[in-house]
């Protein structure tokens, strides 16, 4: 039920190291954690439930700590199969009638970011690639995906049926019913979802028969463009799009062998916009890192990864 860590006196920073000891409650319930917080027992939570993210900003402000997070929440093609292998502007179409900001601030509302790139924005030195019209107005972007929608071959009297499957959350099923409202009422698009359990959503996407358009994340683990961008390399096992590209792989080669970091850089910059370009997914937004910190907590430092050293905290005497 919990993980019990005592100040170690033989490490060598042992002098500037302020906690004597670390209590980790295993928590599996995000409310629970949060009752256990606002009741005083836990310093810091790992999470905030969405459902109660608005009230603790309104309530405890100071103690909301949220955060750009190195992860990006999207909805990948079956690139092997009909209709999305070999047809690009459909899957462009796709993209373009989602209303990203509106997932953001109306379905979600808590401090998301729309996502127009699939590399998060503030990875080191990397500068973000965008969907071309990324700045476009709605209404631009929705009669552009109408045009390209007939061009793909399809229009009101000869509509796309498709499939969107995601696992089983509320979160996750309040994006699919707005996913497929945008696709109906700006294109026609006949979607209809399936909720599976994550490992019989994962095995069906592997096996890439009958999935058609699925719901995934990505998350980094170490802060590079190359976290993300590496995992669309036709040889990669986590490319669960079945996409391939022999110019994105050649890009992302020739970024492999640069001892330049800064050419390194111009060529995963280049192989970003090359894939955007092919549409395989449909990056949807980013997420956020959320946690309650108490103010006797000294020293957290907001970051990506979301990592906070128990030996770079401290605290301040109780009241």
């Amino acid at each position: 039920s919990y993980i019990e860590l005592e100040r170690n006196e033989h490490y060598w920073n042992n002098a500037e190291t302020s906690i004597d000891r670390v209590m980790h409650f295993v928590t599996v319930q995000p409310m629970a954690e949060l009752n256990r917080y606002r009741a005083g027992e836990l310093d810091v939570t790992r999470t905030i439930p969405p459902e109660a993210f608005a009230q603790m900003r309104k309530e405890r402000p100071a103690e909301v700590r949220a955060s750009p997070s190195l992860a990006v929440y999207y909805y990948g093609f079956n690139m092997t199969k009909a209709p999305f292998a070999d047809n690009r502007k459909l899957r462009q179409a796709l993209s373009m009638a989602i209303d990203r900001e509106t997932i953001a601030s109306k379905v979600l509302g808590r401090g998301e970011a729309p996502a127009y790139s699939w590399v998060p924005p503030g990875t080191e030195n990397y500068s973000q690639r965008r969907f071309s019209y990324a700045g476009a107005e709605t209404s631009a972007r929705q009669q552009t995906a109408r045009q390209l929608y007939q061009e793909a071959g399809y229009s009101a009297d000869n509509p796309l049926e498709v499939e969107i499957r995601y696992n089983t959350s509320d979160t996750h099923q309040l994006i699919a019913l707005a996913v497929q409202s945008m696709w109906r009422d700006v294109l026609g698009v006949q979607a209809t979802l399936i909720n599976e359990e994550f490992q019989v959503l994962v095995d069906n996407i592997r096996r890439q028969e009958v999935t058609q358009v699925f719901r995934l994340n990505w998350v980094g683990d170490y802060n590079d463009a190359h976290n993300f961008l590496s995992v669309l390399e036709s040889d990669n096992p986590f490319n669960l799009t079945g996409y391939r590209s022999e110019e994105y792989d050649s890009l992302m080669q020739r970024a492999a062998m640069q001892a330049d970091p800064a050419r390194r850089q111009i060529f995963m910059e280049e192989a970003e916009q090359v894939m955007l370009a092919d549409h395989p997914l449909m990056p949807i937004y980013f997420y956020i890192n959320r946690s309650m910190v108490q103010p006797r907590v000294q020293g957290w430092g907001d970051n990506l990864l979301n990592y906070h050293y128990s030996q770079h905290l401290s605290l301040t005497a109780e009241n």
